[in-house]
């Protein structure tokens, strides 16, 4: 599946007119607000923005298992703010 941003730039290798349909199709799609991801791939597919639709049940969330792991020491954070001083 490509990224949001590898999607921008194979739209910006397009000339001025197909990047304008592309802009049109995704508006058309994004009015509808009760569009689920699959039924917007599948509009984009029918479009020929995308080229195949990729298999949604690989992109599982799995927030449910995820667990922080404990790490000693100051933040990153604070370690970046210290070193700029």
């Amino acid at each position: 599946m490509m990224t949001p941003q590898e999607i921008i730039k194979e739209i910006q290798k397009l000339p001025p007119i197909q990047q304008k349909e592309v802009v049109d199709s995704v508006s058309e799609v994004t009015k509808k607000t009760s569009t689920t991801e699959e039924e917007f791939l599948q509009i984009l597919f029918a479009e020929g923005v995308i080229g195949n639709l990729p298999d949604l049940a690989k992109y599982t969330d799995k927030e449910d298992d995820f667990e922080p792991i404990e790490i000693l020491g100051k933040p990153t954070s604070e370690i970046v703010i210290e070193e700029r001083r």
